[in-house]
């Protein structure tokens, strides 16, 4: 009897350590204004709000690069790490996805947000690196303008950007400071800024030794890891949030004011074609503000049209040869949001899923176009996850939404954050 009471408790202990150390990260965002000071804040606030930290023993080191928005071109984003359970208060707004480098997440901040309105109440953001074992924020930095750009990692140097949606003038878009700034990942310094006129809220892509932006003031750049200038091109349009997306050499963004797909050589910055879409309709938005994604030769996006106070949003696709449109589809009108208006896309084999403002979630065969289903889920800013067989999407009131490939609902709950689901595991 003993010995079989000592092998039920073996295998009992056996099991807690396995579900303790397969917890998820998840990271919650609360809108007070409490401000941290050092990692010890961290304790403080689960205190305060009598939260419960599952620390792993070991966390599983990730010395990947990032090297553009949300990892890979479909945005299919998934990191393969195992991390500790914890929920943390950062007190400002998360609008990008984090990174993760060696055993650090990287979370960029944007200052605080009304949650009545979505807008950004001042011009500040930070910089978090926190132990994926435990919570405990190991560095942070704070800058004088809001920080929209995923970071960027690549050998243990951190890439952010920052800027803001304040006019300047008709031309640029961004006021303070603006600037590319590069950290040490380990301890937060900063080793060079690079300063721009506009703001540089896109995320940028790395390739082969040289940062590529495109900016608010109608620029599109490179630079080295050294922060100076490879190649620097007047495009006389500005970006807004579209993160150039980087394959096989080339980058894709949109851009406004003319509203303009380009596809640029990453090597030296000439244009390979654009499409003008400023000269088929009158009044355009949101080309400027989805993150295109790429499978399989194509290039899928999204823009709105514009109608007295409201929008149609429109998801298309061009060959990422030639620029040549190869669909379009109405997904609707909704009224004019107060900030982004296209999400990006994802792809997964060989479906294009979108959500949007307007509140349906499309998915739409790659190559033809064609409509596969749609779901409601209300005003969404957020794109779709995939992982493990199964479709993840927040929408703005926090809801989220799990679904089957088929469309089915699976399982839907109201989250007390708004979007959108990062998925670690």
């Amino acid at each position: 009897m003993k010995r079989e009471l000592a092998v039920i408790m073996l295998i009992l202990i056996f099991l807690i350590i396995i579900i303790l150390h397969s917890f998820s990260f998840l990271l919650y965002y609360h809108g007070n204004q409490r401000q941290f000071s050092h990692s010890s804040n961290s304790k403080e606030i689960r205190n305060i709000y009598n939260l419960t930290v599952y620390e792993v023993s070991f966390a599983t080191p990730y010395d990947r690069n990032t090297t553009l928005f949300e990892g890979v071109p479909s945005h299919v984003y998934f990191i393969p790490v195992k991390t500790g359970f914890f929920i943390l208060n950062v007190t400002t707004a998360i609008v990008v996805p984090p990174s993760v480098y060696h055993c650090l997440l990287l979370v960029t901040t944007s200052g605080p947000m009304n949650l009545a309105n979505r807008q950004l109440c001042s011009c500040q953001g930070c910089v978090y690196a926190i132990n994926i074992s435990n919570g405990e924020i190991v560095w942070f930095q704070k800058f004088n303008n809001q920080i929209m750009t995923q970071p960027i990692v690549i050998n243990c140097i951190v890439i952010i950007g920052l800027g803001n949606n304040i006019f300047q003038n008709c031309h640029v878009r961004g006021t303070g400071d603006n600037a590319i700034l590069a950290l040490n990942a380990t301890a937060g310094k900063v080793l060079w800024e690079y300063k721009t006129l506009g703001e540089d809220m896109p995320t940028p892509a790395f390739y082969n030794g040289k940062i590529i932006e495109a900016n608010g003031n109608g620029q599109v750049f490179a630079l080295n890891l050294q922060g100076e200038v490879c190649w620097c091109k007047n495009i006389t349009s500005y970006d807004s949030m579209s993160s150039p997306l980087l394959v096989n050499g080339v980058v894709y963004f949109g851009s406004a004011n003319p509203y303009i797909f380009w596809a640029i050589n990453a090597t030296n910055g000439n244009i390979i074609w654009y499409v003008n879409f400023s000269s088929i309709y009158p009044s355009l938005g949101g080309l400027d503000d989805s993150s295109p994604a790429y499978c399989n030769g194509i290039i899928v996006s999204a823009y709105t049209i514009k109608v007295n106070c409201s929008i149609k949003e429109i998801l298309f696709a061009v060959n990422a040869t030639n620029g040549k449109i190869l669909w379009c589809i109405d997904e609707g009108c909704t009224k004019i949001p107060p900030n982004l208006e296209s999400p990006p896309p994802t792809i997964f084999n060989g479906v294009v899923y979108h959500d949007s403002p307007v509140g349906i979630l499309y998915a739409v065969n790659l190559t033809s176009g064609k409509i596969i289903w749609a779901f409601k889920t209300g005003f969404t800013v957020d794109n779709p996850e995939i992982y493990e067989g199964k479709i993840i999407v927040q929408n703005a009131s926090g809801y989220l939404f799990v679904l089957s490939y088929q469309g089915n609902l699976l399982k839907g709950f109201q989250t007390p954050v708004m979007p959108g689901p990062v998925i670690c595991s």
